[in-house]
């Protein structure tokens, strides 16, 4: 399952980019294997951290895999979102309001000169079809993030 900014950037239509893909996986093993499979190799890249994978051919992105379950076990997994991209190949991604939860976040910890993660999370907000405000205020709680950094319709007023 794809997760982060590469998530984010699938949800906007490309609003945002990211340089790296970050990978909640059930198994480090089998995303290895896998990984080794295609030809990605261990990051050892100078200037680049070391851990994660890198495809010689698309060196300027990176791929990490994300430890535990999804969102730490707090997303509702039935929420997921499945994204084809080919006949019989699908990505999978979670749902937005576990990706705003999630980009809210991550602002919270950032420098503060980085606005990055909070305009990905205003523009999935934005661009949502539908959102599930109280899943989403649930969420944005668990993820330590601060609602009001969004402009949600009554979001302010289901806060607890």
């Amino acid at each position: 399952m794809l997760v982060g900014g590469a998530a984010a950037a699938i949800y906007t239509d490309g609003s945002f980019m990211s340089g790296d893909f970050d990978v909640v996986a059930a198994s480090d093993e089998r995303l290895a294997d896998a990984f080794a499979r295609f030809g990605f190799q261990k990051e050892n890249r100078p200037g680049h951290l070391r851990f994660g994978y890198y495809h010689p051919d698309v060196p300027g992105y990176g791929f990490q895999q994300v430890s535990g379950p999804l969102f730490d076990g707090r997303a509702d997994l039935s929420r997921l979102y499945r994204f084809h991209i080919a006949p019989d190949s699908a990505l999978e991604l979670p749902a937005i309001e576990d990706l705003i939860a999630d980009r809210l976040a991550q602002y919270a910890v950032a420098a503060a000169s980085d606005t990055s993660r909070l305009n990905q999370a205003r523009a999935l907000a934005t661009l949502a079809e539908e959102l599930d405000l109280p899943y989403l205020l649930r969420r944005i709680h668990e993820e330590g993030g601060d609602v009001a950094l969004l402009d949600v319709p009554d979001a302010e007023a289901g806060r607890s």
